[in-house]
């Protein structure tokens, strides 16, 4: 459920630290009337088939990217947006738009909403921490009500929400700012610069962004932007700490499954462009058959070996190259190779651990 915080508890906005990275999506890259890459689109509940809901870019009129949050219709320029531009009052829900390219744990997400029409229902605004089109908080801008709203769907079904009381003015056809700051299990509602509220909720630490619509809405998000920390699985810091332990190792890579009938792959590497890489026949094999790969070179050798859980059941694999010494022996790698097989085990329980 979602908790408000008490304010005295909060002074000041969270910040995301040093190491944070910015991520602006450029909706100028994309040709007008198509939907952007890594963007998919949903609709929750009954759509109208005859004339369903359409997410595109479009041209129009926006604030600059540099403007206060509350600079409204002020200094406005041609540009591109990204539009939910069917008008249909058949349907029956919400028109979602998530960014498939990644998820987000502690962030940062904000973008500009106009309201461009509704018969029935003028409500839009921004998704978050979502799991998919199904499971998401949405922070709205209501502007026949005049009200913000933030809400928890699970399962299809809203399980909480909250709304602002009191004398707000939120006019349609005018450029808004939405922005949420989400740190573990607490996050900051903002309208236009102003904190809204501050919420905690203790379900997923992580998730999707993206845009919502609801029923016959019509609106356009101009500059969206996340801030964030870019999360390090376990696999990732395994790298980073057999490099610094053992100055021998030229190169090396954690290969693991993210479910079971997922393909083998690279999910830890000192050669980031590795990352991802589906895993050759030779590496699959020795996962299977729990015997260790072998390969030597003039000055190198590499050995694969299998990982095991704290079960003893082999769940992934890591290929170690080292430089070798003179009369070096198979044996002799493989039993230079097994302290880094511990120390990756010493620091799981099962493959699931090396994601997070």
């Amino acid at each position: 459920m979602i908790r408000l915080a008490l304010a005295f508890l909060i002074t000041a906005a969270w910040p995301l630290g040093p190491a944070a990275e910015e991520l602006k999506f450029d909706f100028s890259q994309t040709k007008v009337g198509k939907r952007p890459d890594k963007f998919s689109a949903t609709f929750l509940g009954k759509d109208d088939l005859s004339s369903p809901a359409k997410w595109q870019v479009t041209e129009t009129r926006t604030p600059s990217s540099l403007a206060k949050e509350n600079s409204g219709n002020n200094n406005l320029a041609n540009s591109q947006a990204l539009s939910q531009s069917s008008s249909s009052s058949f349907r029956k829900g919400a028109a979602i738009c998530l960014y498939e390219g990644e998820e987000y744990g502690d962030f940062t997400f904000s973008t500009r909403l106009r309201i461009d029409s509704g018969a029935f229902k003028q409500m839009a605004g921004i998704v978050f921490r979502a799991k998919d089109a199904k499971n998401f908080f949405a922070l709205t801008i209501d502007t026949i009500d005049n009200k913000l709203t933030l809400t928890k769907v699970v399962d299809e079904k809203e399980t909480s929400s909250w709304n602002t009381i009191g004398d707000l003015t939120i006019p349609k056809n005018e450029w808004h700012t939405l922005r949420v700051v989400c740190k573990a299990d607490r996050f900051e509602c903002y309208h236009n610069g102003i904190r809204i509220n501050t919420f905690s909720d203790r379900g997923r630490r992580a998730g999707k962004v993206g845009f919502i619509t609801f029923l016959d809405t019509t609106a356009s998000f101009a500059h969206p932007k996340v801030i964030h920390k870019r999360k390090i699985i376990l696999a990732q810091q395994l790298i980073e700490s057999i490099k610094t332990q053992w100055e021998r190792i030229e190169d090396v890579q954690i290969f693991a499954r993210a479910n079971p009938d997922a393909p083998l792959k690279v999910v830890g590497s000192m050669d980031s462009a590795k990352l991802g890489q589906t895993a050759s026949k030779v590496t699959e094999g020795v996962l299977e058959t729990t015997q260790f790969g072998y390969a030597k070179e003039k000055k190198t050798v590499t050995v694969t070996a299998p990982v095991r859980d704290r079960n003893g059941e082999p769940v992934a694999a890591v290929k170690v190259k080292m430089r070798r010494f003179r009369g070096q022996t198979q044996k002799a790698s493989i039993v230079r190779t097994m302290p880094v097989v511990k120390h990756i085990e010493s620091r799981m329980r099962d493959a699931k651990d090396l994601f997070n």
